[in-house]
């Protein structure tokens, strides 16, 4: 796999089982349209975006990711173990499956988003026609709609592929960091130890 850029910044090609990682950092990310945003700007933007927060740490992580993506479930088995150091802000979208869409409405629908995203979570079966394992929802409020687009949006920004999960993160060098995939557990575990331990 070749060795590609952002904006003239090299882009980390790495093979985890079987899937294509990449470990980004980036002054600037690329959006599928002409206008380019920072990655300050875009961690501005996820601020204000549909998010459900895991963990009370001072340090912040934002995970895109479709509810029924075993990826990304690889993701959040990982993050239980610092989220005492590191809070996680769980950004839905709705790309893989028909029933992504139900799914990640009703995480946003939910009284309890949290409890919501733990029992997708938790549920979660890795088989095909299964995966995340929360009820999709039948009706989905104008609302929720509004929030999916924006957070469809903000996966867009980020240029490249549609693919999930993509992690972002200030790291401790003050620069914006993305993984666009899932890292094997032992890199993953490194990687967020390394943004608990750096200085909000």
């Amino acid at each position: 796999m070749p060795i590609s850029s952002l904006e003239g910044l090299p882009l980390l090609a790495m093979l985890r089982r079987r899937l294509a990682i990449f470990a980004v950092l980036f002054a600037a990310l690329t959006p599928l349209s002409a206008h380019a945003i920072t990655g300050q700007k875009f961690l501005a933007q996820a601020a204000k975006a549909n998010w459900i927060a895991e963990g009370q740490g001072a340090r912040v992580v934002y995970v895109i990711f479709d509810p029924n993506c075993p990826y990304c479930h690889v993701v959040y088995t990982e993050s239980q173990a610092h989220l005492k150091n590191v809070q996680f802000r769980w950004l839905p979208v709705a790309i893989l499956t028909p029933t992504s869409l139900g799914k990640a409405a009703a995480l946003l629908q939910a009284k309890d988003p949290v409890a919501a995203l733990r029992e997708n979570e938790n549920k979660f079966v890795s088989a095909r026609g299964k995966l995340g394992g929360i009820v999709p929802v039948t009706h989905i409020e104008a609302a929720t709609n509004a929030k999916l687009r924006e957070n469809d949006r903000l996966l867009q920004l980020t240029g490249g592929q549609m693919v999930v999960p993509k992690i972002f993160f200030l790291g401790k060098d003050g620069k914006v960091h993305m993984i666009e995939g899932a890292l094997s557990g032992p890199d993953l575990s490194n990687t967020l130890q390394e943004v608990a331990a750096s200085r909000p």
